[in-house]
């Protein structure tokens, strides 16, 4: 796994706030995509905006986190790297819970059938509600 490249895919999704704001659920939020949890409200009224250390330090461990999650969602050996690298992208935006959702995703993953994979991704709500998004990590995951 090329973890460079995989973490500016996943910048590049998510972008970098250096302030906590409110994101499309209504979810406070800062860094990388970074969800605030309860024990982390002192980012929400911070003073000073994190520096760029912090938020690598904070997208670090939460990238590591969807590695992990990826890596029970699939196993990281049996498909493509790119593949592998929608499939972490996906596990650091929904999370696994909602990752395991996409049965039929698994599946089409599982037979390294891509086209369909890439079809299941887009069947779902979180296409509707991130169509950027979806729609790129969907033609890299045709294109594994």
């Amino acid at each position: 796994m090329n973890i460079e490249k995989l973490s500016k895919q996943i910048v590049h999704s998510e972008g970098i706030k250096y302030e906590a704001y409110k994101d499309t659920l209504n979810n406070w939020t800062i860094g990388v995509g970074h969800l605030i949890r309860d024990d982390e409200k002192h980012l929400i009224d911070r003073e000073k905006p994190l520096t760029n250390e912090e938020v690598m330090v904070i997208f670090h461990r939460d990238l590591n986190q969807a590695i992990d999650d990826a890596r029970k969602f699939i196993d990281e050996e049996s498909i493509e790297e790119s593949a592998f690298h929608v499939v972490v992208d996906m596990a650091f935006n929904l999370g696994f819970p909602k990752l395991m959702r996409f049965q039929n995703f698994q599946q089409a993953l599982k037979e390294k059938d891509y086209k369909k994979a890439s079809r299941e991704m887009l069947d779902s709500l979180w296409a509707k509600q991130l169509p950027n998004r979806s729609k790129r990590l969907a033609k890299q995951m045709r294109e594994a």
